[in-house]
């Protein structure tokens, strides 16, 4: 009888994390599904890295006149073409005519674009755009096209490009381009532009991905069960029990290190509000006047970036300090170590889930529209939370046997508020 109810007690925990592991997997393909829903198109698709920007060099190419035709043939590193810009200039002079700018996929004889502009209507120096969006052109040769219906010498004509010295894709793309003028190749090329999108390998295999994670998260959750049920070691248990035990002390500690902070203050938690607001008027007064920064809705670019800076700096600063600075309780008591850098920068992200209120009220004030990608945001946080701990765990062990480390870090820190865009694009 006594041996019936151990397996009945046995097999009554294992059905409790059978459940336990059935609701984690659960949890992570409501996730995923979130995840991918949020990131939309940009799961599949970024800006190209591919180098197609060449400036004016100060001469001009000829002019596309009395029926001539300009074109510049250069081989596409773009996945998806989407854009072309050609600078042009008037000479100086009042010109006649429509100026016609075509994009031509060479390799497969179509034409992916064209616009045509009244050259009496254009300015000195003018830039043209072509715009549109393509299924695929890597790989494929490319040609823009200038014609006119004008007569030499009251027509436009596009800049001769300065060519790259070294170490540029543009560069490397120059043996694979060629100017053409009435047909016959000329030496040079033309300054244009060209912008588009590649493909993110992830995205394209984001459901084979998911599925290898969570396979492998459910053959993980069986090896934990069968290993817990047989009484083997593992350092997953090992950790959760930790956790499960020194919770209540972690708790105290966070609480602690909150009311500290604001402790024998005016205004207490509202400091959390207060502070990234001030912060953000005076460096939204000195770089949208002083320095002029064009980006739209600058005020909640650069609350946000206060924002999640302050954080990480605030949290690197009091996890560093965490295990010298509780010297004496350590030496007496025996807690795991690492739960008082864990536990100050947990203090801190109540911080920061406070002072992500007045970023919300700033962000809807704005009129920022509200999209699916803000269901992104936790992800974000949460990647922040864990990278914060990381890094106030090796500060804080690598600060008990060097003292400098408090200096350099210091250091460090201002660097990285000058080297992260924080407050530039």
């Amino acid at each position: 009888m006594k041996k019936k109810t151990q397996k009945q007690l046995q097999w009554k925990c294992i059905w409790k994390d059978s459940i336990f592991c059935a609701a984690v997997l659960f949890l992570f393909l409501l996730l995923t599904g979130i995840f991918y829903y949020a990131a939309g198109e940009q799961l599949y698709w970024r800006t190209s890295r591919a180098v197609y920007e060449y400036v004016p060099s100060g001469l001009a190419a000829p002019e596309p006149a009395d029926g001539a035709e300009i074109r510049q043939e250069f081989l596409c590193r773009i996945d998806r073409l989407q854009r072309i810009t050609v600078p042009v200039t008037a000479f100086a002079r009042e010109n006649h005519g429509i100026l016609t700018l075509e994009v031509w996929d060479e390799t497969d004889g179509r034409r992916l674009a064209a616009d045509s502009w009244e050259m009496q209507t254009l300015a000195e120096e003018q830039q043209l755009e072509c715009s549109f969006d393509d299924a695929g052109t890597w790989g494929h040769v490319i040609s823009i096209r200038l014609v006119s219906d004008g007569t030499m010498g009251t027509c436009m004509a596009p800049w001769l490009a300065a060519l790259p010295e070294s170490g540029t894709a543009a560069q490397i793309e120059e043996g694979n381009s060629q100017l053409f003028y009435q047909g016959m190749p000329i030496e040079g090329k033309i300054s244009f532009g060209a912008y588009g999108k590649d493909k993110v390998w992830t995205g394209f295999h984001f459901f084979e991905i998911a599925a290898v994670l969570l396979i492998l998260l459910a053959a993980g959750c069986i090896r934990l069960i069968v290993k817990k049920n047989t009484g083997k070691k593992s350092w997953l248990l090992d950790l959760a029990a930790l956790l499960r035990s020194y919770r209540f002390l972690l708790k105290q500690l966070v609480a602690r290190d909150f009311k500290i902070k604001y402790k024998r203050s005016v205004l207490g938690v509202l400091w959390s509000f207060v502070n990234p607001l001030l912060v953000m008027c005076v460096q939204y007064v000195v770089f949208s006047t002083i320095f002029r920064s064009d980006l739209e809705h600058y005020q909640v670019y650069l609350l946000s970036g206060i924002v999640l800076f302050n954080f990480f700096s605030e949290s690197s600063n009091v996890g560093m300090y965490a295990i010298s600075g509780n010297a004496g309780l350590i030496t007496k008591v025996y807690v795991p170590k690492y739960i008082y850098p864990v536990s100050k920068v947990l203090s801190t992200c109540v911080n920061l889930l406070i002072s992500l209120l007045p970023l919300v009220v700033i962000t809807v004030a704005s009129g920022v529209r509200v999209t699916k990608a803000w269901l992104l945001l936790p992800f974000i946080l949460l990647c922040l939370l864990v990278f914060c701990c990381g890094i106030a765990l090796l500060l804080s062990a690598a600060l008990v046997f060097f003292r400098d480390i408090q200096f350099i870090w210091s250091v460090l820190l201002m660097v990285l508020t000058y080297a992260t865009p924080v407050f530039y694009p």
